[in-house]
């Protein structure tokens, strides 16, 4: 039977990725979900993300053991994911070296791609020959990357977004849903783009912009 480690907690991500790891796998599948949330705030204990053929059990951090045999996956496929691996890294000592890739089965991406780690691509996206794909970035359902483009760690981007050929998105930017990049833009790192954005100019590192086209609106 398949193994894999959860680490951190997510509700909606934790239910995304049992789901993925199903398709991924059609075969039993055990998971531990390792939570680093207090309890009184966990709403996984209200709202279940049951997922048939996937054997779960929910275990608090204090309580984790690593499974050397499992495969390891950040609980969170949004803006918390960088949080959640340096929970892990300072009190675990777990390095980006050991966290799994999810790929979705129906994702499109160039044959022995070379991807970092902790990559989480869901159904429907693609990406297209010589981008390069930092760690924990995460192309979410229907997004697209063009060719050549860059995408630093912790890179994420939302549902049906477009980022276009031979751009650079630094380090832990975020891409709402729906919006497009065009070709040769930067963004800047931890910069944020709004749902629905067009975005036809560089950005700057810390910004907020939203609209079409995207202008900066507040400084993070």
């Amino acid at each position: 039977m398949m193994r894999y480690q959860i680490l951190g907690q997510s509700n909606h991500a934790v239910a995304i990725l049992l789901d993925l790891l199903e398709q991924i796998h059609r075969c039993p599948i055990a998971v531990d979900i390792i939570s680093n949330i207090p309890p009184k705030e966990n709403d996984s204990l209200i709202y279940g993300y049951g997922t048939q053929g996937v054997k779960t059990r929910e275990i608090q951090h204090e309580d984790w053991q690593r499974d050397p045999e499992a495969r390891l996956i950040i609980g969170s496929i949004g803006r918390s994911r960088e949080r959640i691996f340096q929970f892990f890294q300072e009190r675990f000592g777990v390095e980006a070296e050991s966290y799994a890739n999810a790929i979705h089965p129906r994702a499109c991406i160039p044959f022995e791609m070379a991807l970092g780690h902790g990559v989480h691509v869901g159904p429907g996206a693609t990406i297209a020959p010589h981008a390069e794909i930092g760690d924990f970035v995460v192309v979410n359902r229907n997004a697209s990357v063009g060719h050549h483009t860059v995408l630093e760690d912790f890179v994420t981007l939302n549902p049906g977004s477009h980022v276009a050929g031979i751009c650079h998105l630094e380090r832990g930017v975020t891409i709402g849903a729906g919006a497009t990049i065009v070709d040769g833009v930067t963004v800047g790192r931890n910069s944020v783009i709004g749902a629905g954005s067009v975005v036809t100019r560089d950005i700057s590192p810390d910004v907020v912009a939203y609209g079409v086209p995207a202008r900066v609106v507040r400084e993070k």
